[in-house]
């Protein structure tokens, strides 16, 4: 169980998130806001989300660790909310340039046995002025009833692409990747920035090792 010590750490940017707003958490059946409708609310930044596992995820216990006091999960059908990152620089409209996107996540285990996932998020215009669009949000995935001891899936996924476009743009992936799938919103006809552009990611099922 050599990769535990990489599941444990704990960033000083997750602390300050953790603390920051141990109450912003949004249900599993919380209607998403549609980034394309009139008025759809903007990102707050940095946020935590919460997948709720009762909705999105199911336990596979047929799998169990060569050592008797074990146990091996698989977490299927896990993904978070649309995150719309805020504005950082630029007006906020790409205006058919780009955004050039990058997108990064990562897996982490907090408070012994809760799967967290970072997404990263970063939508930059092609052209003066340079609009852009970049943060990061953190999703608690699934609490186990007992210590997460290993994450026997891949723990991270790095993606990148240019839109061209005002469509949604969807990428699907092997699965042998942490992701199975990606929503993402780049450009739009009006305002995008802080507003509309963001991506919501579908997991391939995760597996996990608890006491």
């Amino acid at each position: 169980m050599s990769r535990i010590a990489l599941f444990r750490a704990v960033s000083p940017l997750a602390l300050a998130l953790l603390v920051a707003a141990p109450g912003c958490v949004a249900t599993a059946d919380e209607t998403q806001a549609d980034p394309y409708a009139e008025g759809a609310p903007a990102s707050e930044g940095a946020e935590i989300g919460s997948a709720d596992a009762e909705l999105l995820a199911s336990v596979d216990r047929d799998s169990i660790a060569s050592d008797a006091s074990l146990s091996t999960l698989t977490l299927v059908g896990l993904s978070t909310g649309f995150y719309v990152p805020p504005r950082v620089g630029g007006d906020a409209e790409y205006n058919g340039h780009g955004p050039s996107v990058s997108l990064q996540v990562g897996l982490s285990v907090f408070n012994g046995n809760e799967l967290w996932a970072a997404v990263s998020m970063d939508a930059l215009e092609t052209k003066s002025d340079w609009t852009r669009a970049a943060g990061t949000a953190w999703y608690r995935l699934h609490v186990a009833s007992s210590p997460i001891v290993d994450v026997v899936s891949p723990n991270d996924f790095s993606h990148a692409y240019t839109d061209t476009d005002h469509a949604h743009d969807i990428f699907s992936f092997a699965p042998e990747s942490l992701v199975n799938k990606l929503d993402y919103v780049g450009d739009t006809k009006g305002n995008d920035a802080g507003t509309k552009t963001g991506v919501r990611v579908y997991f391939n099922p995760i597996t996990i090792v608890t006491e």
